[in-house]
């Protein structure tokens, strides 16, 4: 089936060509750390600790419980080790059941003021980037009804299978929001083979669910995609509005926190932080200009700062600091100091002592 309805992970103004589409979609992408909460308090129950699973994904436990970005592939990579250290075969599904939908953030909130299930799509093509770009959605309408396909574009430790069922049994507990209490969808598709018991699936998609199916999606009849009126006013549009301006007044702050969430990876290039953020590379250098600033600049500025802090703590040595930040080796971050304030990491170290 040919998909007539695309919803890009970049706004279509930011698309250049299929190439750089492409480039953008294999770049890192950041998640809001609030959906860590929830898995957090599941997984104490079955004898698993935040620091447990921060260690196991390589997480700093400061980055998961500040509210903050972290890599998309951490949020799946947490959920997956929890299944697999837990043995627990309906792990996605269970902890769905146990998630306030709130949580999830934007999807959530969207549900509950769409007007149709295309209208929820449409919204959440033009603002799921500001809750996660690890993940997109999209719907395809060529045949009588409708397909929501869910499309994870980060990929990580694991195989993102309990994350996938955990996020499509969420987003069926919303739908009922604009579509009825009653409503069921014709069926759910599972790109991967059956995980827990039938009776599992059954109670959290109430429809049939085909595993193997190559991807993943929400199978809707005709009627589900039927216009209906709003059951509520427009207070979550308007919110979003506010945000999406806000969060461009704001583009210098959003880069920095890019960075820093990049720079232990050694991937903190404007490529890897636009595609954080879904916006085009050139069209982030642009916005940056305007503001007075660019991307080397805030890249600079942050490693400084950064830098200060690492070296003035005790028991952090010259190749852990330069490793945080995103160097090879020390000597790579001396030169960098040297050029950039005219001190050596030492000379630094004992200043901010």
């Amino acid at each position: 089936m040919a998909p007539s309805r695309v919803m890009p992970l970049l706004p279509a103004s930011d698309l250049t060509d299929h190439d750089n589409m492409l480039m953008i979609c294999a770049m890192p992408h950041l998640a809001q750390n609030t959906s860590l909460e929830p898995l957090f308090r599941f997984a104490a129950t079955l004898g698993i600790g935040a620091d447990d699973i921060c260690d196991a994904i390589g997480l700093d436990l400061r980055a998961a419980t500040v509210r903050g970005l972290i890599p998309a592939t951490a949020m799946i990579d947490a959920v997956e080790w929890v299944a697999t250290t837990s043995q627990t075969p309906n792990f996605g599904l269970l902890m769905a059941e146990r998630v306030e939908p709130r949580i999830i953030g934007l999807p959530a909130l969207i549900a509950e003021q769409s007007r149709s299930i295309a209208d929820y799509y449409d919204v959440i093509a033009a603002h799921l980037g500001q809750h996660s770009t690890g993940y997109t959605f999209m719907l395809d309408q060529d045949g009588p009804g409708g397909v929501g396909r869910l499309r994870v574009l980060s990929r990580g430790l694991y195989e993102p299978r309990h994350f996938v069922e955990a996020v499509l049994a969420i987003q069926l507990r919303v739908f009922p929001q604009f579509l009825g209490p009653a409503w069921r969808p014709t069926k759910v598709l599972l790109a991967h083979a059956q995980l827990g018991r039938a009776g599992d699936y059954a109670r959290a998609f109430g429809a049939q669910v085909v595993f193997e199916a190559g991807y993943n999606a929400i199978v809707f009849s005709a009627d589900d995609l039927r216009w209906r009126a709003a059951r509520q006013g427009n207070g979550v549009r308007h919110h979003l509005e506010h945000v999406a301006a806000a969060t461009q007044r704001d583009l210098s702050s959003r880069v920095v926190t890019a960075i820093r969430t990049l720079l232990p990876t050694r991937e903190a290039t404007i490529e890897a932080v636009a595609a954080a953020m879904s916006i085009n590379p050139r069209t982030l250098q642009r916005r940056l200009q305007r503001s007075g600033t660019s991307f080397s600049q805030l890249l600079a500025e942050t490693r400084i700062e950064l830098a200060r802090d690492l070296l003035g703590r005790e028991g952090i040595s010259a190749t852990e600091t330069a490793s945080r930040l995103g160097f090879a080796e020390p000597s790579v971050l001396s030169r960098f100091l040297r050029k950039r304030i005219g001190i050596s990491p030492r000379r630094f170290r004992q200043n901010w002592r």
